[in-house]
């Protein structure tokens, strides 16, 4: 516990100081952006008029060099990323650790490269400089969310580097056991082990086991990219065909005319497993479960898929769990918790979901409707 909370302060502090350095950045600017255009400040004008030759070597003298060196270093991070990515096929411990290498090089080098265009604006001599200021007080806003953002993810990346770099002894000499077990539509993999799953020898065997099932060598870092894909479509898309077309990039399933309502959290580590046919939909905030590693047995990741039948719809705020079937032209009543198959034509609700009644003659007719194909 001791060594887990020393490493929590490390981080948090590494955080903090990188927060700070973002502050310091914008700070520095509105107060050159104030001196030169609204008041003057004595010491931002001393120390500009002294950095200034120097500044104007590295951001517009030799700017050419340096995005040339970012252009090569992105060269070489994709290449590395390329044959890392191809490398964990056959050894995975190595290659892991190469592609996350190099997407922790992304980051960075997108990190300098954002920074280093933003304060070439200052420096750039072809624009006056009211205009130089003027574009410096514009961007200012996008550059510290996106600057944040680069932090947070090679915050992410960098923690998961170094437990890949420390778990090598282990996935070389102790490596785990582990045993498939499948029931019904649920897969298990059990590995004899005292780590959690998700730290790298587990979440590699776990990898090793999907990969042979045709899913991506990457696939807990393409979850985190998913995850980001999903916020993206719940805060920012509203219109029910967009979501649909990005849910399908992740890799769901998602038939015609298909409605899945703002909030709603495909999982983002196997969203392939999911499956909406045609006219179904789910309400506000509904969350698909595909994978579980929250099992009784220690050492224990299960998934399995989830299917939305033809005309079937989930109620607001409701989970389902892996391995669900819901019938075609069933609802599910908001807040449930639907944990086993619900069959055709039946209304559910409840925690965990049980089925109330079936639908009468009539509201099957209803609800087993033929939308109209888009022309």
């Amino acid at each position: 516990m001791t060594k887990v909370s020393g490493k929590m302060k490390f981080w948090t502090k590494g955080f903090v100081i990188s927060f700070l350095f973002l502050i310091l950045n914008a700070m520095l600017i509105v107060l050159l952006i104030v001196s030169h255009i609204f008041l003057s400040i004595p010491w931002i004008d001393l120390l500009y008029s002294y950095l200034r030759p120097w500044l104007l070597l590295i951001f517009y003298d030799y700017n050419l060099f340096i995005y040339g060196g970012i252009f090569i270093s992105y060269t070489v991070l994709l290449v590395l990323y390329v044959l890392g990515y191809n490398l964990a096929k056959v050894r995975r411990m190595v290659g892991s650790i190469i592609y996350v290498f190099s997407l922790l090089g992304f980051v960075l080098v997108t990190f300098v490269a954002v920074h280093y265009s933003y304060a070439s604006i200052l420096f750039n001599q072809d624009l006056t400089l009211n205009v130089r200021l003027m574009f410096l007080l514009l961007l200012l806003p996008m550059i510290f969310a996106l600057s944040l953002f680069l932090v947070l993810v090679n915050t992410d990346f960098l923690i998961f580097f170094k437990d890949l770099v420390k778990a090598r002894k282990i996935w070389r000499h102790k490596r785990p056991e582990f045993e498939i077990e499948v029931k019904g539509k649920i897969t298990y993999i059990n590995i004899k082990t005292e780590e959690f799953v998700f730290t790298p020898v587990p979440m590699l065997i776990i990898a090793q086991y999907l990969q042979t099932k045709g899913y991506s060598v990457s696939w807990f870092v393409r979850g985190a990219f998913n995850h980001l894909i999903s916020l993206i479509i719940t805060y920012l898309i509203g219109w029910p065909r967009a979501k649909n077309a990005l849910f399908r990039f992740t890799g769901m399933k998602v038939g015609e005319n298909c409605s899945i309502s703002q909030k709603a959290s495909p999982d983002p580590l196997l969203p392939e497993l999911i499956e909406f046919e045609e006219g179904s939909g789910c309400g506000i905030g509904v969350k698909l479960l595909t994978h579980n590693a929250m099992n009784i047995k220690h050492g224990s990741f299960s998934f399995g898929p989830i299917k939305v039948c033809r005309n079937a719809r989930i109620g607001a705020y409701s989970v389902v769990l892996p391995g669900v079937t819901i019938g075609e032209g069933s609802i599910i009543g908001a807040n449930s918790l639907v944990s086993d198959d619900i069959p055709p034509f039946s209304i559910a609700f409840g925690s965990p979901a049980k089925v109330v009644r079936e639908l009468t003659e009539a509201e099957k007719a209803e609800v087993d409707i033929n939308y109209r194909v888009k022309s």
